[in-house]
């Protein structure tokens, strides 16, 4: 049975403004077995971190504060991920 019933996410909890985080998720069988499997990625609030890519999990950081974002394969989603951005360490 291949059917999706969960999603296994990782990815970095903090990002500096202006730097890129990326998202890695799979898809997993009742089993855990990984399979094949198109997961789509979204963030809560774009003012702070902003969706580059979709499909690929690449949020670019736009401003201090705090959000979340989420994993979505078929009609399942993957628990809300905090994610703070933080401003860059200043020379």
């Amino acid at each position: 049975m291949t059917q999706v019933i969960a999603i296994s996410v990782a990815v970095d909890s903090v990002v500096h403004v202006a730097d890129t985080l990326r998202g890695h998720a799979n898809a997993l069988t009742a089993r855990g077995d990984t399979v094949p499997a198109m997961i789509y990625w979204t963030s809560f609030d774009t003012t702070i971190l902003a969706v580059a890519d979709s499909t690929a999990g690449v949020f670019v950081g736009r401003r201090a504060a705090t959000t979340s974002i989420q994993a979505r394969a078929d009609n399942l989603h993957s628990n809300p991920i905090p994610i703070s951005v933080i401003a860059p360490a200043t020379p």
